[in-house]
């Protein structure tokens, strides 16, 4: 959640007049308490570093302001405090990161095999936690991604919890996928049975070949057919991607590109990529996602990228 409030911090201070882009912000901070309580951290540690003096708390019927950046046109040092605040942000929320019984580096895979012979594969900077009992197997994915192998035992169902979806399964093979947006099913061979907490969700089981998203705020689940070879393409380092946002790959990236990378245009991020990108080059894989969409990378500092709109030529239009 702190990454997508670092998100709107920039976007925020890049457009403080955008008054649609403000509204967004405010329903993004309605439709769940844990967003705005990543916004309060976020905006805190900013303005602590930063020097800006904190925000009176917004009213039920106000658009909460962003704390101003720099002006449109920074100077050099006005850039680097922003880039030592934003630094600041990600140790401090980084380092808050869940206990977990395994997980992964960033850039890297982790092979676990558990006690009752089931195995799993972590994507990078993953993690999860194991509790298992005489009568049930639980897992909980607490970040990133993971591909189950689990032992066939129907005494003893194996469940994976990531966010409110749950994932049942006596013996099979399945991708869980939790991003800050949502979480996505899809399996290899057996079946899963999903279900949401909250009630908002009821389908038939999923087979080999099926996938689920299940978004973490709103709107209903999407279900859809994908190929086998692509079910955890990421286990071969490869990203595909079919007609998505340009929001939703650059969040998978973030867990294999060295450093923090910080999406300051809405509107670019909200367009649509179909690619085949490598993930053990996050960085000619970030280039060849935005490149054919208009964007750009700015660096700030050693370790934050900024990605947004390529600017047009003195005197063109875009």
């Amino acid at each position: 959640m702190w990454q997508a409030a670092m998100d709107w911090l920039l976007q925020c201070n890049a457009e403080p007049d955008n008054a649609l882009l403000h509204q967004a912000h405010a329903r993004w901070l309605a439709a769940d308490e844990r967003h705005a309580a990543a916004w309060r951290k976020v905006q805190k540690v900013w303005m602590l570093s930063a020097g800006i003096d904190p925000l009176e708390p917004p009213t039920a019927h106000q658009v909460p302001a962003a704390p101003r950046m720099a002006a449109r046109r920074r100077s050099w040092p006005r850039r680097a405090l922003a880039a030592s605040a934003l630094a600041a942000c990600v140790l401090l929320l980084v380092g808050r990161a869940p206990p977990a019984d395994y997980s992964s580096t960033a850039g890297d895979h982790r092979q676990v095999r558990l006690s009752d012979g089931s195995h799993i594969e972590l994507g990078s900077d993953s993690a999860i936690r194991v509790a298992f009992e005489p009568g049930a197997r639980a897992v909980t994915l607490l970040k990133g991604q993971a591909f189950f192998e689990v032992s066939h035992d129907a005494a003893r169902p194996f469940t994976v919890q990531a966010e409110d979806v749950k994932v049942t399964v006596t013996g099979t093979a399945f991708d869980v996928d939790l991003s800050r947006s949502a979480v996505s099913v899809a399996v290899q061979s057996g079946s899963v049975q999903v279900r949401d907490r909250r009630g908002e969700l009821a389908v038939p089981a999923l087979g080999a070949g099926d996938s689920l998203r299940v978004g973490l705020n709103q709107g209903p689940a999407q279900r859809s057919r994908v190929q086998l070879e692509q079910v955890a393409a990421w286990r071969q380092w490869q990203l595909l991607v079919n007609d998505r946002p340009l929001a939703e790959v650059i969040e998978q990236l973030r867990a294999y590109y060295p450093g923090v990378l910080l999406l300051q245009d809405r509107a670019l991020g909200q367009r649509r990529i179909t690619a085949s990108l490598n993930l053990r080059s996050p960085g000619s894989a970030l280039q060849l996602a935005i490149a054919p969409l208009g964007g750009q990378l700015t660096q700030w500092g050693p370790y934050i990228t900024v990605i947004r709109e390529r600017a047009s030529p003195p005197g063109k239009k875009k």
